[in-house]
This record gives structure tokens, C-alpha cells and sequence, in this order.
């Protein structure tokens, strides 16, 4: 079978709540910065959650993890995709795989019988909609090779690989085997940054995934400028084209500064309510790859995404329902 996107990534599954601007002091008090992603274990995220349940209660569980995202979006705009991930035989793991399968996501994964729970993020809203996360990787941390599935990759259009995996030797090494069987087969390679801690954390390894070839590289401002270590967007951009043949930076409500191979372009940003930035790069993502694989040059897809993560922006969580995807889609405001 033809597919236009293959995947890996971590298997999360977020707790997510709303919280006052007043909880980061405590936060920072357990070395967690506003608006990062931070690795905890299992107890510390544990006791986390129940600081949280008794603060504020009310938490939204549902199905994450970056490229999971990026997945289901182009899924609901009408992508064929596979993802390859690693979960527990727990009501967690086959909390997700059922989530994949609702969202017509191909998928070859087996659930593990690992001491390792499934993974989880804890993900923390402040009024301003900026977002922090806590993630306990549990059994993604052992994604390997094994998980691959070597024929999706070999008969997709683009493998999309997150930066977010770098953090796992098994893991980091599956994505190397992963490009290289892209390499073979002519499949495109998109890579996220993911994270500016991640960039700034495993530089080396990011370096080298990246070094293996890339076609399309998606990232933000912070992490654009981190991985490139320059402090200004503009010499950023300009370093990113030297190691991808396009890339993508997101700029927030501003919207996002492209390079196609030939020339650079800022696309701009579409008005929105913002509640919850949680999920904007990802619908981005996968709003871009998804127009890509059905024909689109980068800056028709690079207006989808910004229009795409202007509507996830307007609602609490890391993803739309099936309905909103729909309308969405078929919504004639990005042409606008």
C-alpha cells in the first residue's frame, strides 16, 4: 500500500490541566522553567499530579506525543499514515492504540510487557495560553529498531521523524536506521526539532540525525536559533538552509518564515483567541505534510499549517475533534 507519511515517535499520553500564573513559583521551585518540556520520572510526576488534582482538580486526559499529533491531523485532512511507537499492556497503551486506529492511523505496534508504564506528560495551562510540560517516557524510552515497520517506511512519500527522540539511545537509534531505509527507498525525510531543551541537551545527536539527510526541517523560533546558536532569527534561518533542503519556522501568532530551496518567505499569521498554544507545531506540521504529499508547493502548505494552528490555539488540548479537522479542511478561509 501507497502512504503518503510514516512515523515514529513517543507514545504519551497527556494529563492536562489549567493552572494560575501564581502555581510557576512552585514550578520553578522543582526546576521546572515555564513554557519548557521537561524529563521526570515516574514518582516525581506522580507526586506532580497529585499536587495539581488538589489545587486544581479537573484534569483532561487524552492521547499525545508530538508526531502522534502531527499524524492524526494529516490523518483527519485525508493522509494515508503509519506510526511506530512502543506502549505497555496497560489501560494506558491500549487507551492509545485505540486512539490510532479511531483516527485511521495505520499502525504494526504490539504492546510491551514491560515493567515500564506507558508513557505520560503532565501538561500545565497558564491564562496567557503558554504551555509546560512534565513528561515521564516510560516504556517509549525503549523504542528500537524492532518497532520499525521497514515496508511503511519504504512505501511512504515523507518519513516524519521527532526531535524528541533523541533522548533515547534505543530510540535515537531506530531513527537513524529509519532515515537511512528512507535514503534507500527515495521516501522523503521531515524531521522536528521539538524542543530548545532538547536541541541544547543532545546537540550531538541531533546533528547527527540531521546529517543524514533531511528535505524538510519544522521548528520554532527558540529552537531555530538554539540548534543554529545564532541569536538572531535571520543568520538562523540562513544556517538551517545549509543542513535541509526546506525548512519551516513557526513564529507564533506571527505566523512562520519559510525556504523553499530558492528563496525565503514570511508567512503570516492568521487572528485568533488564543487559549492553549499546546498542539499549534504539531497540527502545523502535520497540516504542511499532509499538502505537501497532495501536491502543494511549501508556502500554500505553510499558510494551511498557520491556518491550522490558529484554530487549535482557540480550544483547550493538544488536538481538534473529527468534526473541527473537517471543517477545517474544507473551509475556504486559508485561501484567503
Amino acid at each position: 500500500m501507497k502512504l503518503d507519511v510514516s512515523s515514529l515517535g513517543n507514545a504519551i499520553v497527556d494529563v492536562q490541566f489549567s493552572i494560575e500564573e501564581d502555581f510557576v513559583s512552585t514550578l520553578e521551585k522543582m526546576s521546572i522553567q515555564k513554557g519548557s518540556m521537561t524529563l521526570i520520572e515516574a514518582e516525581e510526576q506522580s507526586n506532580l499530579i497529585d499536587l495539581l488534582n488538589k489545587e486544581y482538580g479537573n484534569s483532561k486526559l487524552s492521547c499525545g506525543g508530538a508526531a502522534t499529533n502531527s499524524m492524526v491531523a494529516a490523518s483527519n485532512f485525508g493522509s494515508k499514515c503509519h506510526f511506530s511507537c512502543k506502549v505497555r499492556d496497560d489501560d494506558l497503551g491500549n487507551f492509545y492504540l485505540e486512539d490510532l486506529e479511531k483516527n485511521k492511523i495505520l499502525h504494526s505496534n504490539k504492546t510491551s510487557q514491560s515493567e515500564l508504564s506507558t508513557g505520560q506528560s503532565v501538561i500545565m495551562v497558564t491564562p496567557d495560553a503558554e504551555r509546560t510540560m512534565c513528561t515521564y517516557l516510560g516504556v517509549s524510552n525503549l523504542l528500537g529498531s524492532n518497532d520499525l515497520n521497514e515496508s511503511a517506511i519504504e512505501n511512504s512519500t515523507y518519513l516524519f521523524l521527532e526531535g524528541y527522540l533523541v533522548t533515547s539511545e534505543s530510540a535515537f537509534e531506530a531513527c537513524l536506521q529509519a532515515a537511512e531505509i528512507a535514503k534507500k527507498s527515495d521516501t522523503k525525510i521531515a524531521i522536528s526539532l521539538s524542543a530548545e531543551g532538547i536541541v541544547n541537551a543532545f546537540r550531538n545527536q541531533m546533528n547527527s540525525l540531521i546529517g543524514v539527510g533531511c528535505d524538510i526541517l519544522f521548528c520554532n523560533e527558540s529552537e531555530a536559533c538554539a540548534f543554529s546558536q545564532h541569536k538572531n532569527i535571520d543568520q538562523a534561518e540562513i544556517f538551517l538552509r545549509e543542513v535541509s533542503s526546506q525548512n519551516l519556522i513557526t513564529l507564533g501568532e506571527k505566523g512562520s518564515l519559510i525556504w523553499d530551496g530558492n528563496k525565503k518567505e514570511t508567512i503570516n499569521g492568521y487572528e485568533a483567541k488564543a487559549i492553549d498554544t499546546n498542539g499549534a507545531g504539531d497540527i502545523f506540521a502535520g497540516s504542511v505534510l499532509h499538502k505537501i504529499c497532495a501536491g502543494d508547493d511549501l508556502k500554500s502548505a505553510a499558510m494551511f499549517g498557520c491556518y491550522a494552528a490558529s484554530k487549535q490555539v482557540e480550544r483547550f488540548g493538544p488536538r481538534l475533534t473529527k468534526a473541527e479537522y473537517c471543517l477545517l479542511y474544507t473551509s475556504d478561509a486559508a485561501d484567503e
